[in-house]
């Protein structure tokens, strides 16, 4: 048996049967009502066995991966943080029918990192999430939320359609349809723009009440402000950017730029979600969208473990073909360096899509650029490294399947 809402009840058990079990739910000691309406019905969250179950586990999960990644190499750390963030940034985007392609992304990133002057407008959103776990952001007011979408969404939107950016004193004038598919409205924002601001303080109450589970809170934030809806574009963006942030402060700092992949993968239990959550049938019980978030959640955590898992037998395993590879190297005077040069090089291979600029190889390795060009000639002489040409930008990578030779 497991979470079952009130729209289930509803519509699989008689209507009496189904009002008693809400008086019950409503007026529960271990029942938080919030002075949020949906449908005229007050709001509430129960906390349910099987809510703090998935609470729990996530918890439990969050341990072992913090386990798995403290007994990693910090270049395998990094690039792996790299293709999630990469990941994050196109799954957050697509989930909107926005497309921004992962050479894109990385691309832009070295800009950003190179603090370049740059007018691209994904600049925005890029920058927010490359700086998820550096930048202290605060979220205690609407002014903050709207700060956040002028620095995140602001020029992509203006330059793709005018009409959607805020024209209130803060957020939206106007009614905004949800749309399921291109014709079927299934929700509308809440108006007058007047109470989206009083609902939106009253939502950034709810996660910043630190008597609640941060877990919790993350979860009815993420609802109420999709209730809400407080702008014409970007929404779902914006709050799925705000959830990471909380998430990657509050645990293992990668399942910040995991959430969007996961949404993307169970799309269609995360929109159900919101629309159970939202329908008259449920009666304002937002536990029904804690519980399904927290499990997308989990979901999430399940696969970065398994992930971090194989990658680090993967990283263990070519360690010591690395051994094996040494002798080719045994009369170069730069020995030490090439096979640290390489080890790095398998780190990128193993734990990201795209590899290391020779700029932050030479960073890395603390020498010049003659020497990291004449270390990576060798070791294309060998076979033993990929480059790859993306735009301006050459990366470069170890080649696995000629080191996979070595390993017999």
């Amino acid at each position: 048996m497991s979470f079952k809402s009130l729209y289930t009840l509803f519509i699989t058990n008689d209507y009496n049967k189904f009002n008693s079990i809400y008086n019950e739910k409503f007026n529960s000691e271990s029942t938080i009502k919030f002075d949020i309406y949906i449908n005229e019905y007050q709001s509430f969250f129960t906390y349910d066995k099987y809510i703090m179950s998935l609470v729990s586990k996530i918890r439990d999960i969050d341990e072992r991966i913090k386990e798995i990644f403290s007994n990693l190499p910090e270049i395998a750390i990094d690039q792996y943080k790299r293709k999630s963030l990469i990941d994050e940034i196109e799954y957050t985007n697509s989930i909107e029918g926005v497309i921004f392609t992962r050479k894109d992304i990385n691309d832009l990133i070295n800009e950003i990192e190179k603090r370049f002057k740059i007018k691209n407008r994904f600049e925005g959103i890029v920058n927010k999430y490359l700086l998820l776990n550096s930048e202290k952001i605060e979220f205690n007011n609407p002014i903050d939320i709207r700060k956040l979408y002028n620095d995140m969404l602001y020029n992509e939107i203006k330059d793709e359609d005018e009409k959607n950016l805020p024209d209130g004193k803060i957020f939206r004038k106007e009614v905004v349809h949800v749309y399921k598919s291109s014709e079927k409205i299934i929700h509308n924002g809440i108006m007058p723009e007047s109470k989206i601001i009083e609902y939106i303080n009253k939502a950034l109450n709810i996660l910043n009440d630190k008597s609640i589970d941060i877990l919790i809170r993350v979860s009815l934030f993420h609802y109420y402000f999709g209730y809400i809806h407080p702008f014409y574009d970007g929404n779902g963006r914006i709050n799925r950017f705000i959830s990471s942030y909380i998430l990657s402060k509050h645990l293992n700092q990668i399942i910040g730029f995991r959430l969007s992949m996961t949404i993307k993968e169970n799309l269609t239990q995360y929109l159900d979600a919101f629309a159970h959550t939202n329908d008259i049938r449920n009666r304002a019980d937002v536990s029904t969208f804690v519980y399904e978030f927290l499990d997308i959640i989990y979901k999430s955590y399940q696969k970065t473990e398994i992930y971090a898992l194989e990658r680090s037998q993967a990283l263990n395993k070519y360690e010591l073909i690395l051994d094996k590879i040494i002798p080719l190297f045994e009369f170069d005077k730069n020995k030490k360096d090439i096979i640290d040069l390489l080890y790095i090089l398998i780190q990128c291979s193993v734990f990201s899509d795209f590899g290391l600029t020779k700029t932050n190889l030479c960073k890395i390795l603390k020498k010049g650029n003659t020497k990291v060009t004449e270390f990576l000639g060798i070791l294309k002489k060998n076979n033993l490294c990929v480059e790859m040409q993306s735009k301006k930008y050459h990366y470069y990578r170890a080649n696995l399947l000629e080191i996979d030779k070595f390993e017999n």
